[in-house]
């Protein structure tokens, strides 16, 4: 009976670590997948906390981390399941370490996220994101912050980031970096194009005239009146709930996987212990054995048999 709950808890434990397998090829086909997603990664340009351009967007360093996360928990299950069969103390110690270590890291990071996202260089504060458009929109060096804001204002048709008046003042208007006749990007106005996937580098304004007027009652119907800023708050949102639902995913597998090894472990251990032997309690409180009870009935048997010899003599 009881080789037969180990041979089960070691297959429950082999199951669970086939899971985590799975979880893991899952994460590295979430990072390719990522990584193909160009439109994704450069909306992620504009979540940035410093103003010194970095050299990737931020999602693209997500990527490479979330399909390395997968690889390494591929190995881990691996080697989970080479433990198991095994069961050799200190790698089944090593391996529980390892998934406490894993755990330890994505309960930081789902914390962090959620509470200090800064730390990870997220940031969407008005105050930062209008001084970031007004120094970088259209100057030379900051491309893909450009092509970042003109996908924002392409996708969620929206102009600046309270408005379109954040254009004013920037560098873009000031040192006349576009063409002189722009008061706003092309990619403010309503656009012919807009269902292309390309419309954010190509725009084709609808009316380009009554786009660029300067009469709200003239481009009302032709420019984007609100800002993005909500819209880029919501998508950041969006994208932490992904996050956030795949770790929490992950860590409910690993949890399994670690239960799943300690009660596999309880087993073993309880298989190993010598098992006490139990007496009855005549044999528990003689100290002679059988062969001493037959040697005792012997004296008996020839003490009589003198006896009668010794009656009869006399």
């Amino acid at each position: 009976m009881e080789t037969r709950k180990l041979v089960l808890s070691r297959a429950f434990v082999c199951c669970t670590n086939v899971i985590f397998l799975i979880s893991g090829f899952i994460l590295m086909s979430l990072g390719a997948l990522l990584l193909a997603d160009n439109e994704r990664i450069l909306l992620s340009r504009l979540l940035g906390s410093s103003d010194i351009e970095s050299d990737q967007p931020l999602f693209y360093y997500l990527a490479f981390a979330t399909a390395g996360l997968g690889f390494f928990i591929a190995m881990t299950s691996i080697f989970g399941c080479w433990a198991v069969c095994l069961f050799n103390q200190c790698i089944t110690i090593s391996y529980i370490v390892t998934i406490m270590l894993l755990l330890l890291g994505e309960c930081t990071v789902c914390i962090v996220t959620v509470f200090w996202p800064y730390l990870l260089g997220i940031d969407v504060r008005p105050a930062r994101l209008i001084r970031t458009l007004q120094r970088s929109y259209a100057v030379p060096g900051r491309e893909q912050f450009t092509a970042a804001l003109d996908l924002a204002q392409t996708t969620f048709s929206c102009c600046g980031i309270n408005g379109s008046n954040n254009y004013g003042t920037s560098w873009w208007r000031l040192q006349e970096v576009g063409r002189r006749e722009l008061v706003v990007p092309l990619t403010c106005c309503t656009l012919d194009n807009v269902n292309e996937t390309d419309s954010f580098l190509n725009p084709e304004p609808t009316n380009l005239t009554f786009c660029q007027a300067l009469n709200p009652a003239e481009h009302q119907y032709a420019r984007h009146t609100t800002g993005c800023l909500e819209m880029i708050e919501r998508w950041t949102q969006e994208q932490a709930l992904i996050l956030l639902a795949i770790g929490l995913s992950i860590i409910f597998v690993e949890v399994s996987v670690l239960l799943s090894t300690f009660f596999a472990c309880s087993k073993n251990n309880q298989r190993k212990n010598p098992q006490t032997s139990t007496f009855t309690s005549t044999q528990t409180l003689s100290p002679f054995n059988e062969n001493d009870n037959d040697y005792g009935l012997g004296i008996e048997n020839r003490m009589h048999m003198s006896g009668t010899t010794f009656g009869a003599k006399s």
